[in-house]
């Protein structure tokens, strides 16, 4: 009997021990361990991760098909020479893809740059990448690749460090300069001759019909659509009756019986007419304290770039007329580890960006954090830290009030939301974005949403969260030190709430959204933290293999989810410039490799 409570008294310690030394070693990470272990398969890091703590320096204990020297050419950053021989040697999808000739990872995205050995005219080279077409850069740029593969591999002596056009040759001062972040005086409110204030673009508006009276109810549109435009409603404010409010009589209202009501349109809510369906079903604990502000806040949306380039010219179509500064940051290391060109910088420079270039501000991490190779989460939170902190340092003019979204590049809030953080008073912080999921492109839809914590007020971003970006997205605001004091400051109840709802999407997250030869290249840059990494197996990088696996939505480890079905017409389907240009867009919007009848195009 005695022997017994011994042994159950020893298993009981060792389980607590277990447990204790998980909890610390997800605590030193920022990461909740009751949501990582109730996380879905790809995250499911948490017990694998313990066993790298015993092996430290190599990292591999799932290792690729041969069982040393397969991790190694993908582990160590040896820049080109010695990589050329392994690479063209061991790697089906290499021969197709042609990454031998330098690091595996970059070639597809630099492959722009391959011209600049032959022709030494840096004008012919500018204008190749100025004629962008969304998915053609990367489908048919990709293709490129592969029918020019043998030019690059004779050409292999020093591809990059021999290149006089290098981005990073022209950088400058760029990545140094200040931003001063202007007011937004754009008329977003109206006021009715009755005297409402409403919102322009949720209100419907009544045109002067003086030849009929019979058309006094009408709105300006039949069937207008949920998404409108702001410039559209914008211009159908100036055939209107509607008086405009100046900036200096537009007071708030006062709370009480209204006497008169805005008329919203179809998606919009609340006595202005401001607040979305989005937020309208949201978890807001405070939305009858919602009132209009006399000045909008500026909004700053912080984002690490990698080669998500089609999704990122979607988030700057969504959001032009809800973000006042795109903070872009883009490093010359993958999150391995290994060097890689500046693929957004020879973009931002050659006038690809230059609708929107002046409300980017380029943040450029020039080195990879100590400890980033053994623990690749390590080099993953470095990442928003050094975003967050060289960002904002560099901006000018920023009020306390004003608002902090920081994404990642696969994650695209929807305009609506965002609109209504900028005009309105009343909502708590920190917030959240439930987003629709989809695996692949918008076709593959997963169930639920992601919930992803994504801003707050630049007030709270400095004082409790101490400018960390990823101490705002994995840290509870309540374990923090000093968000008692910031409520006692500021005088605001700190509550977290999400904008959207499971049912009620607020955005869209669009994982492994590229063509095979982008997965490639995600595959091999990922994070040597991520468990199991996949780009270490080499059957996982041939692109007949990923091909198939964009088919069929299955995931890296053999399992095949289950998908409702969607159709391109269905709300919040896909971003609205996507759909706009489908078909620049269509590998995004509908399964490239199943048979036509599956889906009928834009």
């Amino acid at each position: 009997m005695k022997m017994r409570r011994h042994r159950v008294f020893l298993l009981c310690t060792v389980g607590l021990c277990v447990i204790s030394f998980l909890h610390y070693y997800k605590a030193l990470h920022y990461v909740s361990l009751l949501r990582e272990l109730t996380a879905p398969y790809p995250n499911i890091k948490s017990f694998i991760m313990v066993t790298g703590f015993f092996w430290k320096e190599r990292a591999t204990p799932l290792s690729s098909a041969s069982p040393e020297e397969g991790p190694l050419p993908v582990l160590r950053p040896s820049e080109t020479r010695p990589r050329v021989q392994e690479g063209t040697g061991g790697m089906r999808a290499g021969v197709e893809l042609n990454m031998a000739g330098e690091p595996r990872a970059p070639q597809p995205w630099v492959r722009p740059e391959e011209p600049q050995h032959k022709d030494p005219d840096p004008e012919k080279e500018d204008m190749k990448m100025i004629m962008w077409q969304p998915s053609s850069a990367v489908q048919q740029g990709m293709d490129l690749v592969r029918s020019n593969a043998p030019s690059v591999v004779v050409k292999k002596q020093e591809p990059q460090r021999a290149s006089t056009p290098d981005p990073i040759m022209r950088l400058g001062d760029l990545h140094k300069r200040h931003f001063i972040l202007q007011e937004d005086n754009k008329p977003y409110f109206i006021r009715t001759k009755a005297g409402a204030l409403c919102f322009r673009q949720g209100t419907e508006i009544v045109p002067v019909r003086e030849d009929s009276g019979a058309g006094k109810g009408k709105p300006t549109v039949a069937g207008v659509l949920h998404r409108n435009i702001l410039q559209i409603a914008e211009d159908s404010g100036a055939r209107t009756k509607l008086v405009e409010d100046s900036s200096s009589t537009r007071l708030k209202p006062k709370r009480g019986k209204r006497l008169v009501k805005c008329v919203c349109r179809s998606g919009w809510h609340g006595p202005y007419c401001g607040v979305p369906t989005m937020v309208y079903h949201s978890n807001l604990p405070t939305k009858e304290r919602l009132t209009p502000r006399e000045k909008p806040r500026r909004v700053i949306n912080a984002i690490n770039i990698n080669h998500e380039f089609d999704l990122l010219h979607a988030r700057f179509h969504e959001l032009v007329d809800a973000v006042d500064l795109f903070l872009i940051c883009e490093s010359n290391f993958t999150a391995y580890g290994e060097r890689r060109p500046l693929s957004f910088l020879h973009l931002l420079l050659n006038g690809t960006y230059d609708y929107m270039r002046h409300k980017i501000l380029y943040v450029f991490l020039d080195h990879f954090p100590e400890g980033g190779r053994q623990d690749g989460w390590i080099a993953d939170d470095y990442l928003r830290t050094f975003l967050t902190r060289n960002g904002m340092g560099r901006v000018r003019g920023a009020r306390s009030d004003d608002v902090f979204l920081i994404n990642d590049a696969d994650e695209i809030p929807a305009r609506e939301g965002i609109l209504f953080l900028k005009l309105f008073d009343g909502w708590t912080e920190p917030f959240a974005i439930h987003m629709r999921k989809s695996l692949y492109g918008f076709f593959w839809k997963q169930l639920g949403s992601l919930e992803v914590v994504s801003g707050c007020t630049v007030g709270m971003l400095k004082e409790v969260y101490e400018n960390d970006g990823i101490r705002l997205r994995r840290r509870e605001y309540y374990t923090m030190p000093n968000f008692r004091k910031y409520e006692n400051d500021t005088g605001h109840i700190l509550v977290q709430w999400s904008v959207g709802s499971p049912f009620h999407f607020a955005g869209w997250h669009c994982s492994w959204c590229f063509t095979p030869e982008g997965i490639y290249f995600k595959l091999v840059s990922a994070q040597n933290g991520d468990f199991p990494r996949w780009g270490d197996y080499e059957d996982k990088r041939d692109l007949n293999y990923i091909r198939e696996l964009i088919r069929t939505g299955g995931w890296f480890d053999g399992s095949v989810q289950e998908y409702p079905p969607t159709d391109p017409k269905e709300h919040m389907y896909a971003p609205k410039y996507m759909l706009d240009n489908y078909e620049n867009f269509r590998y995004l919007l509908e399964n490239p490799y199943v048979k036509q009848p599956a889906l009928s195009g834009g």
